[in-house]
């Protein structure tokens, strides 16, 4: 039970460190810790339903910010991230709960 919690603890951990990282460059540190503080949230809470696939989400967030950012702003990229990585961690829970229904 031990490990299970660590995991979770380590995607919400691991999901705020590349949160903070991306975002360094182009906020505060209020908006890179409330950026940061709300993904490693979400990874975290998706993460008791399904281990590995919201990291996964995250990580493709992280490339989706990066290239929208080339072309708009950092906020115009927050927002598009954002709504990759809630579309993300939704689609990996449904595709768990699903999984699990045709056990």
């Amino acid at each position: 039970m031990d490990y299970v919690v660590l995991m979770i603890a380590g995607s919400a951990l691991l999901a705020g460190a590349v949160a903070y990282g991306v975002t360094h460059r182009d906020f505060h540190a209020g908006g890179r810790a409330a950026a940061a503080l709300a993904c490693a949230l979400l990874v975290g809470a998706a993460s008791l339903y399904i281990p590995y696939l919201p990291v996964l989400a995250l990580l493709g967030t992280a490339v989706i910010y990066l290239i929208v950012r080339r072309v708009f702003s950092a906020g115009t990229a927050l927002a598009a991230a954002g709504l990759v990585l809630v579309a993300g961690c939704s689609f990996s829970v449904l595709l768990m709960m699903a999984a699990l229904q045709t056990m």
